[in-house]
C-alpha cells in the first residue's frame, strides 16, 4: 500500500473530476462544450510542447516518431483501442465512450509526469509529483467529460494500473529512465500529447495517436544506443 498511495490519489482525482463533469455537464450549453473542446485542445498543445523543450537531438526523436508509428501501425494499437471502445460503448448503450476513453487514457498516461511520479513512489515511498497530477488530472477529467462522454471516468482504470506497475517496478528499470533517457521519453510523450491537443482542436482525427505509443519505447532504444557511443546523425 505504501508504494501505491499516490497512484490511489490520482485515480480518486480523475473519479472526482469526470464525476463532478457528468453531473454539470448536461448544464452546459452544446455551444459552450464546443468552444471547451477547443480551449482544451490549445491547453494541451501547449502542455505537449513545455513538455518536449527542449528539443535536443531531433534526429533520434524523428525516428522514433516514424518507427515507433511504423510499429504502432503493424500491430494495429489505435484500432484496438477503438475497438475495445466501440465494445464497452455497446456494452453501456452510450455514446461518446471510444472518444471520451482513448484520449483521457493517452492524456493521463503519455508523458514523463506520470513516469516521474509513479518512480517517485516506488523509490522514496514519496508522492508529491502524483499528489500533483491528482489536481491537474481532476480539473483536465471535469472539463473534458463534458465534451468527450463519460469514458473519461473509465481511464481512471488504466491510469492506476499503468502507473502502479511503474511503481512497483521502479527498482528494476529506474537505471533506464534517467537523465538524458528521461529527456527523449519526455520530447516524445510531449510531442504525442501536443497531437492530441491538435486532434480536439480541429475536432478530427489528424493522427492516430494509439500507434505512436510505441516510439515511447523506441526513444528509450534509440538513447540507451546514443549512451553507448552511437548515434544516429
Amino acid at each position: 500500500m505504501s508504494h501505491v498511495t499516490g497512484v490511489i490519489i490520482n485515480g480518486v482525482g480523475i473519479l472526482l473530476g469526470s464525476g463532478l463533469g457528468m453531473l454539470w455537464g448536461h448544464r452546459l450549453h452544446s455551444q459552450f462544450r464546443e468552444q471547451a473542446m477547443r480551449l482544451i485542445g490549445m491547453v494541451v498543445i501547449l502542455i505537449g510542447l513545455k513538455m518536449a523543450w527542449p528539443l535536443t537531438d531531433p534526429v533520434n526523436t524523428l525516428l522514433s516518431l516514424i518507427v515507433g508509428g511504423w510499429i504502432g501501425s503493424l500491430l494495429g494499437v489505435n484500432a484496438a483501442l477503438d475497438r475495445f471502445g466501440v465494445w464497452a460503448e455497446s456494452k453501456a448503450g452510450r455514446t461518446g465512450f471510444s472518444k471520451g476513453f482513448i484520449a483521457a487514457t493517452l492524456i493521463f498516461n503519455v508523458g514523463a509526469m506520470a513516469i516521474l511520479g509513479a518512480l517517485q513512489e516506488g523509490l522514496t515511498g514519496r508522492y508529491s509529483i502524483l499528489a500533483t497530477k491528482a489536481v491537474l488530472d481532476g480539473t483536465t477529467s471535469l472539463l473534458l467529460t463534458t465534451v468527450a462522454g463519460w469514458g473519461v471516468i473509465v481511464a481512471a482504470i488504466p491510469t492506476v494500473v499503468y502507473e502502479g506497475v511503474l511503481s512497483l517496478l521502479a527498482g528494476d528499470v529506474k537505471d533506464a529512465l534517467q537523465g538524458a533517457l528521461m529527456q527523449d521519453v519526455s520530447v516524445v510523450g510531449g510531442l504525442i500529447i501536443a497531437t492530441i491537443g491538435f486532434n480536439f482542436l480541429l475536432d478530427r482525427t489528424v493522427i492516430n495517436i494509439g500507434d505512436l505509443l510505441p516510439a515511447l519505447v523506441v526513444t528509450l532504444a534509440l538513447g540507451w544506443v546514443k549512451m553507448h557511443g552511437l548515434s544516429f546523425l
